[in-house]
Protein backbone atom coordinates (compact mmCIF):
# COMPACT_ATOMS: atom_id res chain seq x y z
CA UNK A 1 0.00 0.00 0.00
CA UNK A 2 1.27 3.47 -0.86
CA UNK A 3 1.25 6.46 1.47
CA UNK A 4 0.95 10.20 0.89
CA UNK A 5 3.05 12.50 3.08
CA UNK A 6 2.47 16.25 3.46
CA UNK A 7 4.98 18.46 5.28
CA UNK A 8 4.33 21.74 7.09
CA UNK A 9 4.94 23.73 3.89
CA UNK A 10 2.28 21.75 2.01
CA UNK A 11 4.67 19.73 -0.16
CA UNK A 12 3.49 16.18 -0.83
CA UNK A 13 5.39 12.98 -1.44
CA UNK A 14 4.18 9.50 -2.40
CA UNK A 15 5.92 6.72 -0.49
CA UNK A 16 5.65 3.25 -2.06
CA UNK A 17 5.33 1.15 1.12
CA UNK A 18 5.09 1.18 4.89
CA UNK A 19 8.68 -0.08 5.08
CA UNK A 20 9.84 2.94 3.06
CA UNK A 21 7.76 5.28 5.21
CA UNK A 22 9.29 3.75 8.33
CA UNK A 23 12.82 4.17 6.93
CA UNK A 24 12.21 7.84 6.04
CA UNK A 25 10.84 8.52 9.52
CA UNK A 26 13.62 6.60 11.23
CA UNK A 27 16.27 8.56 9.32
CA UNK A 28 14.68 11.89 10.19
CA UNK A 29 13.36 12.82 6.73
CA UNK A 30 9.82 12.93 8.14
CA UNK A 31 9.02 15.09 11.14
CA UNK A 32 6.63 14.19 13.96
CA UNK A 33 4.17 16.81 12.64
CA UNK A 34 4.23 15.72 8.99
CA UNK A 35 0.84 14.42 7.87
CA UNK A 36 0.50 10.89 6.49
CA UNK A 37 -2.41 9.02 4.94
CA UNK A 38 -2.86 5.76 3.12
CA UNK A 39 -3.26 6.38 -0.58
CA UNK A 40 -7.01 5.62 -0.70
CA UNK A 41 -7.87 7.09 2.72
CA UNK A 42 -9.24 10.57 3.29
CA UNK A 43 -8.00 11.08 6.85
CA UNK A 44 -4.52 12.51 7.50
CA UNK A 45 -2.61 11.46 10.64
CA UNK A 46 0.47 13.05 12.20
CA UNK A 47 3.51 10.81 11.64
CA UNK A 48 4.29 10.99 15.36
CA UNK A 49 0.89 9.47 16.16
CA UNK A 50 1.09 6.50 13.80
CA UNK A 51 1.34 3.21 15.72
CA UNK A 52 3.27 1.69 12.80
CA UNK A 53 6.09 4.18 13.41
CA UNK A 54 6.20 3.77 17.20
CA UNK A 55 9.43 1.72 17.13
CA UNK A 56 11.18 4.38 15.08
CA UNK A 57 10.25 7.06 17.60
CA UNK A 58 11.81 5.00 20.38
CA UNK A 59 15.03 4.49 18.46
CA UNK A 60 15.22 8.16 17.51
CA UNK A 61 15.20 9.08 21.19
CA UNK A 62 18.04 6.61 21.78
CA UNK A 63 20.70 8.89 20.33
CA UNK A 64 19.78 11.60 22.84
CA UNK A 65 20.11 9.06 25.65
CA UNK A 66 23.59 8.03 24.47
CA UNK A 67 24.77 11.65 24.41
CA UNK A 68 23.38 12.20 27.90
CA UNK A 69 25.12 9.10 29.29
CA UNK A 70 28.37 10.07 27.57
CA UNK A 71 28.21 13.60 29.05
CA UNK A 72 27.53 12.15 32.50
CA UNK A 73 30.50 9.79 32.15
CA UNK A 74 32.79 12.68 31.16
CA UNK A 75 31.56 14.75 34.12
CA UNK A 76 32.13 11.81 36.49
CA UNK A 77 35.63 11.23 35.13
CA UNK A 78 36.45 14.94 35.55
CA UNK A 79 35.14 14.94 39.13
CA UNK A 80 37.17 11.82 39.98
CA UNK A 81 40.22 13.39 38.39
CA UNK A 82 39.83 16.51 40.56
CA UNK A 83 39.36 14.40 43.69
CA UNK A 84 42.45 12.32 42.98
CA UNK A 85 44.53 15.39 42.08
CA UNK A 86 43.70 16.93 45.47
CA UNK A 87 45.29 14.05 47.41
Amino acid sequence: MRYQVRDAEGRELTVPSLADLHALYDQGFLAEDDLVRQEKAERWVRAGEMPALAGARTRRGGARWIVTVLAAAVALAAALGLLLAGR
